[in-house]
């Protein structure tokens, strides 16, 4: 070989680890993200006293202003459900007066809802707060 030693070309030690670091880490970072940004229940429920006359409430989001964040729905002050678009829940409320306030985006849509006895109601929390509708 005329006293040139071969040699391996150098390589970085572990060449492919930081690529797969890296994805693992991203991995991670969004699951966390869908796990927390996951519509559904966020609270407790204001509880049923009276289940004999009690009225179901279904709220539901079908507008897509806004589609980049969720609604966050209070009831009363306490923060109830996070709804993404195309989403809807569903439970009673005994008879009475409410304050149904929710935020999405930069607007902020705030109705009092009076639940009267044994009826269903729907509201559709839409961006402009306008079709806030009532039971039927």
């Amino acid at each position: 070989m005329n006293g040139i030693i071969a040699r391996r070309p150098r390589t970085a030690p572990f060449v492919g680890a930081p690529r797969t670091r890296l994805a693992a880490f991203l991995a991670l970072v969004v699951a966390a993200l869908l796990a927390g940004c996951a519509g559904g229940l966020i609270g407790q429920l204001p509880p049923v006293n009276k289940p004999a006359v009690a009225s179901n409430v279904t709220v539901y989001r079908d507008d897509w202003t806004g589609f980049v964040g969720p609604i966050i729905l209070r009831i009363d002050g306490h923060r109830m459900f996070r709804l993404w678009v195309n989403q809807q829940f569903s439970f009673q409320l005994d008879p009475g007066n409410y304050l149904f306030y929710y935020t999405i985006g930069f607007n902020e849509c705030r109705r009092v809802a009076f639940i009267e006895p044994r009826r269903s109601y729907q509201f559709r929390l839409g961006s402009n707060c306008a079709r806030f509708e009532d039971g039927y």
